[in-house]
């Protein structure tokens, strides 16, 4: 990964401020490979120097590129005051987002003559593009999920329960060499399908149950995020044709991504589909969303959004149709965004609905 060249270019959008007090970790990874519990990073005209506390100083001797390393005793102002005299800063952008309000008011009681400036989103509008290494993690990650799918399908039969599938998934990717899951997996099984963030039960599952399936692992930082889902024994003729629709607007929402395409409009060429169906109260969320070092990140797919995709962007294409009392169906894949048209990165199958 390019750390220097992503703290320059942090230096290059810095607002109207003479430094960036980093705090929040995931941006903080970005910019200098260091995962951890405790660790800021200032940027300055002149220099990036991380800071953290005793626990972590191996562990940032042997992770950080590109940047200084303070240790501090007890607190990153025991450091801080005497790096911003050294570069003669003044105005001291922090991140709104993500700072606490008791964090600003004890930086703004010890940092004498220094401004503390709001800023938003300068590191996150980095890392929205995703150079080739950042791809790289990010393809090794999805492959792990097909191959996680693979694996449970031989497991979903009738009696096995929610949480008992999920826990398979767990173990599996975290033994396939994946730093831990994106996120706690969905099992959602008949009526519960249709819970759009569903947290696994100890319900059985039945013959003729819809499964869902929404998971992902993390490697090197990277997160992947999938959904399938399956039908326990043969499926009933409004099963396949709801399952039909959403594969259709999965295919229509990620043929509409494109380099300057408005993201709302993505959404749109979506959600047509579903509501040409006669299921438009049925898809209650949006399309979908980035993915990267967060599993949510911009841009985001959506009626509301005023984002436009770029090069470079990974989003995830999730239409689905929920039935309540009956059981919902989503298709989520990761797709990259490039000059040449969308690549589809996820590889799980697809085209039919499954018959367990």
């Amino acid at each position: 990964m390019d750390y220097e060249g992503r703290v320059a270019r942090v230096r290059e959008t810095l607002p109207d401020v003479d430094a960036l007090l980093v705090t929040n970790l995931t941006n903080v990874r970005y910019l200098t490979g260091f995962s951890g519990s405790n660790g800021q990073l200032l940027v300055t005209r002149a220099h990036a120097v991380f800071m953290t506390d005793p626990r972590y100083e191996a562990r940032a001797g042997d992770l950080v590129e590109g940047a200084e390393i303070s240790v501090y005793p007890a607190a990153v102002t025991d450091v801080l005051g005497d790096l911003l005299r050294r570069d003669n800063v003044t105005r001291l952008g922090i991140e709104a987002a993500t700072m606490t309000l008791s964090g600003r008011d004890d930086l703004d009681t010890r940092l004498d003559g220094v401004a503390l400036v709001p800023t938003k989103g300068v590191v996150e509008r980095l890392r929205r593009v995703k150079d080739a290494a950042e791809i790289a993690a990010l393809r090794r990650a999805i492959a792990l999920g097909d191959r996680a799918y693979e694996m449970v399908l031989d497991r979903l039969v009738p009696g096995a329960t929610e949480r008992h599938i999920a826990l398979e998934l767990e173990i599996f990717i975290r033994n396939e060499g994946a730093d831990h899951v994106s996120f706690d997996p969905i099992v959602g099984s008949g009526p519960l399908s249709a819970h759009i963030h569903h947290t696994p039960s100890e319900r059985p599952f039945e013959k003729g149950d819809l499964v869902l399936l929404d998971f992902g692992s993390r490697i090197d930082g990277y997160c992947s995020d999938l959904t399938r889902t399956v039908v326990l024994g043969p499926a009933t003729d409004e099963q396949r044709a709801i399952y039909d629709t959403v594969l259709e607007s999965n295919r229509a929402g990620a043929a509409a991504l494109a380099p300057g395409a408005r993201c709302a409009d993505v959404d749109r060429a979506a959600r047509a589909v579903i509501a040409d169906a006669g299921h438009a109260e049925r898809f209650g969320h949006g399309l979908g969303h980035g993915v990267g070092l967060d599993i949510h990140e911009s841009p985001r797919l959506h009626r509301v959004s005023e984002e436009s995709l770029l090069a470079g962007d990974v989003v995830t294409i999730e239409p689905g149709i929920y039935v309540p009392g009956s059981g919902g169906i989503r298709i989520e894949d990761c797709v990259l965004v490039t000059e040449d048209g969308p690549e589809v990165l996820t590889r799980a199958p697809k085209d039919t609905l499954i018959e367990l």
